[in-house]
């Protein structure tokens, strides 16, 4: 039954899910294009593989949440834009507000 629970779960996220690998493929592709360097140089950059950097910016694959924040950081954007999201909407903050922010 657990299975079963599981694979409708899989059945009902992948499309949402192929559609955010599509949108942040765009974005990626279009923010590299714009610091004019090749595949190569922005994997080289973020610590990954050009390999894997294809196949995120054609919408194949999501990246692991260290590889996204790594790839922000050298395109100069915070991981929500690369995400769709914009870091001045609204439920982007902190959660908590009378919390110190880290510098990074």
């Amino acid at each position: 039954m657990q299975e079963k629970m599981t694979t409708l779960r899989a059945e009902a996220i992948a499309p949402l899910a192929s559609e955010l690998a599509r949108n942040l493929g765009r974005r990626l592709r279009y923010l590299r294009a714009q610091h004019s360097e090749t595949q190569a140089e922005l994997a080289d950059r973020a610590q990954t593989g050009r390999a894997h950097l294809s196949r995120l910016e054609r919408g194949k694959t999501l990246p692991r949440y260290f590889t996204l924040v790594r790839l922000a950081a050298c395109l100069g954007v915070h991981p929500a834009e690369l995400m769709g999201g914009e870091t001045g909407a609204p439920g982007n903050g902190p959660r908590n507000p009378d919390r110190a922010i880290v510098p990074q």
